[in-house]
Order: C-alpha cells, then sequence, then structure tokens
C-alpha cells in the first residue's frame, strides 16, 4: 500500500468496515430526500457538521484549493497509518494514502475482479457531496470525514481534525452549522 495512492478493498474488508460505519455511527442512508429534521449519522464522539450549499468555493470542479487542504488534514492525522479508508455507499471503496498524489492514479479506473471479471471503472470518492455517500474514515474511526448527498453538508469528528477544519475554515468558505456531543 506504501507506494500506491489507493487500493480496492477487498469484499470482507469492505464488509467488515461498513457493519462498523452502520453500528458506530448508526448511519441511516436515504435514496429520495427525508423528512427534515433528519440525522444520516449518530456520533458518539464530538463532530462539527458544515453546511457548503450557500458557499461559492464548493464545486464539482476536479483539484480544487479545498480538496488540496483537506488532503493536508487527513495527512496530519494520519500519524504513523499508512493509509485511511475512502468509502463511495454503495460502490467501490479503497485504502488510501493521502500522502501520494491523487493524480498519480487514473480517475475512473478500469478494474478486473473476481466479482467482476469482465471488468468495471472504480471512481475514487469527492470530499464534494456530489450524489453519493462520501467517507473518509482512519483504520481506527477516531477520526474522520462523512458527506452527505444532497443536503450539501458533512461532518468532521475527531479531535485534531476538528480544529484543523475549524482553524481553515474562513479558507475553505465554511459555515459550522452544528457543534455536537461535547461537554
Amino acid at each position: 500500500m506504501q507506494n500506491e495512492v489507493w487500493t480496492i478493498l477487498e469484499e470482507n474488508e469492505s464488509q467488515t468496515v461498513w457493519d462498523k460505519i452502520y453500528a458506530d455511527f448508526k448511519f441511516k442512508p436515504q435514496y429520495s430526500k427525508p423528512p427534515i429534521p433528519y440525522d444520516a449519522f449518530v456520533f458518539s464522539l464530538p463532530f462539527d457538521e458544515y453546511d457548503i450549499q450557500e458557499s461559492h468555493n464548493w464545486d464539482l470542479a476536479e483539484d480544487t484549493a479545498q480538496d488540496e487542504l483537506i488532503i493536508s488534514f487527513l495527512i496530519a492525522c494520519l500519524g504513523e497509518d499508512d493509509y485511511l479508508y475512502a468509502l463511495d455507499w454503495q460502490h467501490t471503496c479503497f485504502r488510501y494514502n493521502p500522502r501520494i498524489s491523487l493524480a498519480t492514479k487514473a480517475n475512473p479506473a478500469f478494474t478486473i475482479s473476481l466479482e467482476y471479471p469482465d471488468g468495471y471503472n472504480a471512481y475514487f470518492p469527492r470530499f464534494y457531496p456530489d450524489g453519493d455517500y462520501y467517507f473518509f474514515v482512519a483504520r481506527d474511526f477516531s477520526w474522520g470525514y462523512f458527506t452527505h448527498p444532497w443536503l450539501k453538508k458533512f461532518w468532521v469528528f475527531g479531535e485534531k481534525l476538528m480544529n484543523l477544519f475549524r482553524e481553515q475554515s474562513a479558507d475553505l468558505d465554511l459555515l459550522r452549522v452544528t457543534r455536537g456531543n461535547e461537554s
């Protein structure tokens, strides 16, 4: 893993990770707009929620300044680990090493597997919530970044990651709407 920006999770590892997301974060995905109020996730740890609907700097463009800043936050939180999980709900999931540029691998990447011997295009998740639930989470699930597809919101948890987003919220054009589970 050390020399690759990402590798696709094997089915058993992917299932283990998703089981933990569903159990630990009470993940409740919706296929259509849910009634308000609605909690897609329930955090037992402190978290911050950000709304980017009104942000002018967040868009579907690739390789934005926001992406680079978020990648730097993930690297800062990674410590000695060589990867975190990058998950795309109901799609391909990855081990991700943010220390290596995403530009080193095609996106989408054509992939052949035992499950799909004719191959398929694997799309690496985005930091911008563009229609899917995306999760970037530490291997031990102590910190992470979760997105919601149509609410155009994301959540961060883990003290270090939360502080990095708070310190750079102006540069990211962010409005923090909720600070949760803090004593």
